[in-house]
């Protein structure tokens, strides 16, 4: 089993893919977050942001991999209406007590990755060791060196974290 688990919900596929690129880097488990309901077309559209809006926690699928198994959980959200989504929101305090290490990236066309990050911390209750906002076209040369950074900085944590625990 990996060290790492790379958890992220995606409406469109653009997070999803995202997050599938970190979890290749950091040779990760990866994990879609599920919803029953399906969030498919304009209604769907409206009732994300509608839920997002009111900060409403939503149903989500039970993880297929449980997060206290690993040393570090990244957790990835696409931006909606400026902050985090509503069924990323529901899985982090759905399993808050249950988080090791935790970083987070999101996907944005605009604006909102402080905001998304402030609300993600919160709802963790832990501090990430990296954050990585993605922005722009899929797959193009700057969003392939964010993604390299980000997974740099989860190695160096991950480092320091086997150096503290041969130390004690």
């Amino acid at each position: 089993m990996s060290r790492v688990l790379v958890v992220c919900y995606s409406r469109s596929g653009r997070t999803r893919a995202v997050g599938a690129a970190i979890a290749r880097r950091l040779e990760a488990d990866f994990e879609a977050i599920a919803e029953p309901e399906d969030r498919a077309g304009p209604i769907g559209y409206a009732r994300a942001i509608i839920d997002t809006v009111f900060g409403r926690t939503v149903r989500v699928d039970a993880p297929r991999h449980e997060p206290a198994c690993y040393e570090l959980v990244v957790i990835g959200t696409p931006v909606w209406a400026g902050t985090v989504s509503a069924p990323v929101r529901s899985w982090i305090l759905a399993n808050r007590r249950k988080l090791p290490y935790v970083a987070f990236f999101c996907t944005e066309h605009m604006r909102g990755e402080s905001t998304a990050f402030r609300d993600m911390t919160a709802a963790s209750g832990k501090q990430p060791v990296a954050r990585c906002a993605i922005r722009g076209n899929p797959g193009d040369d700057g969003e392939r060196r964010l993604l390299d950074a980000f997974a740099d900085r989860i190695r160096r944590k991950l480092a320091r974290i086997d150096k503290v625990e041969w130390v004690v």
